[in-house]
């Protein structure tokens, strides 16, 4: 006697497929967004924060990382964005901010620069100046 399993084995590859393709949809939605970067919103009526970014750099990766940490705590708070001085639009605004490291740089909600940090930041001075530039 033989036995035709082979439409078994297609079904249940079937499953397998949409099933780790509907798990693969639904945790690339629960991602957090991605940062802005339309410089354009700057004073608008919230506080922003944008960092200059440069991808070949650790430690601009490692102020990438300390922004993901804390932004979901001030989601309508305050605006992050990130430009990459790889672009030209990274460039003019490094060029505009007279700077020329890697840096946060906050603003208020009307657009004034109110501080530009380097490197040397942790969490609990971000989330400081986080706090003040949110009310």
């Amino acid at each position: 006697m033989i036995y035709n399993q082979a439409g078994s084995a297609i079904r249940t590859t079937l499953f397998v497929i949409v099933g780790v393709s509907a798990f693969l949809v639904l945790a690339i939605m629960l991602l957090p967004k991605g940062f802005s970067d339309d410089l354009s919103k700057l004073g608008q009526g919230t506080a922003a924060v944008v960092l200059i970014h440069d991808k070949g750099s650790v430690r601009s990766l490692d102020l990438m990382t300390l922004l993901n940490k804390v932004r979901s705590d001030y989601s309508g708070k305050v605006d992050f964005f990130v430009v990459d001085v790889a672009t030209r639009e990274g460039r003019m605004f490094r060029q505009q901010q007279n700077d020329d490291s890697i840096v946060l740089v906050l603003f208020s909600a009307n657009g004034a620069k109110l501080a530009a940090h380097s490197y040397g930041m942790d969490e609990a001075a971000l989330r400081s100046e986080l706090e003040i530039l949110s009310f």
